[in-house]
């Protein structure tokens, strides 16, 4: 009987060293898992911060151009409303990939991002629907030489209203405008790089 107590401990270290190497090979495969996580995290935050960054960047370099544009020539000249459409394209792009803000931890960068998306962007598509309301007016009061007077002095004052209406518009993109260099900043730590 002896003989046997011993046989069992004998198995017993034996079933020991098995349960703690499958503890240990369990532990180590979790924390592998655990770092290639959040080394992956930071990877994808990198490259959201980077991607944002370099659409802002992009957005305003354009935006420059058309602001240079309006003091050169016609201030609503075709030039100066292909770079505000060059733009819109361009914010177009981050509303497409708007999911990957999420991979920006910093929850109040990534509010500013969006909120600085939306107003340039709003005011911008506003601008170049006036922009066009107002080429349409104009031709409309051009051709029209016969309108009666109650119609002419409508379609005069709507005129007006929308070319106050696409000033604002412009005001509210430089104000914004404005901004996008202090976020730049703020992600260009994230990011590892500098957004000229």
């Amino acid at each position: 009987m002896r003989n046997s107590i011993f046989d069992f401990i004998d198995n017993l270290d034996t079933l020991l060293a098995v349960i703690l190497g499958a503890l240990l090979a369990t532990g180590g495969a979790l924390v592998a898992e655990l770092v290639q996580d959040r080394l992956g995290q930071k990877r994808r935050e990198r490259e959201a911060a980077r991607f944002f960054g370099e659409i802002l960047a992009s957005v305003d370099r354009v935006l420059d151009r058309a602001f240079a544009s309006m003091e050169i020539g016609e201030r609503w000249g075709n030039v100066t409303l292909r770079l505000f459409r060059t733009a819109a394209r361009e914010t177009a792009i981050y509303e497409r990939n708007r999911e990957r803000l999420f991979e920006i931890r910093d929850i109040e960068l990534r509010r500013t991002i969006h909120t600085h998306f939306l107003v340039e962007t709003v005011p911008l598509i506003a601008l170049l629907e006036d922009s066009e309301d107002i080429a349409q007016l104009e031709k409309d009061l051009h051709e029209e030489v016969h309108l009666d007077a109650t119609k002419r002095q409508a379609a005069i004052e709507l005129l007006e209203r929308k070319r106050d209406n696409r000033e604002a518009a412009y005001q509210s993109i430089q104000s914004a405008h404005a901004q996008t260099e202090a976020i730049c900043k703020h992600l260009e730590p994230i990011a590892g790089l500098k957004f000229e």
